[in-house]
């Protein structure tokens, strides 16, 4: 399914307002779903915006998106969970906006 076509569905279906997120990426998986990323238009800052990810199922042969997960997040969310889940990965510099935290 086009990439566009999953964007208007999902709108059409009130999963996502286009009026509140802009998308910013959509990647389709081999494996019939996507993963959508979009930014809020409203809440947040430049500097701090506020994120939403949808994980949906592409179900082609009913022309349908399936939202099966949503996180919204903001850039901080990210690198917190990057620095827990993967402790040895260095944070590249200037991508945080608050110093690092000690680990558990």
């Amino acid at each position: 399914m086009d990439t566009s076509a999953i964007i208007r569905i999902l709108s059409e279906k009130g999963e996502v307002s286009l009026d509140t997120w802009r998308v910013i990426s959509i990647k389709e998986n081999g494996d019939g779903t996507a993963d959508i990323l979009y930014k809020n238009r409203h809440v947040g800052r430049n500097g701090d915006p506020v994120f939403l990810w949808i994980y949906a199922n592409v179900v082609d042969e009913d022309e349908d998106v399936r939202v099966l997960e949503r996180i919204t997040f903001k850039k901080d969310d990210i690198l917190w969970l990057i620095r827990h889940v993967f402790p040895k990965v260095k944070i590249i510099r200037g991508l945080s906006n608050s110093p690092p935290t000690g680990g558990v």
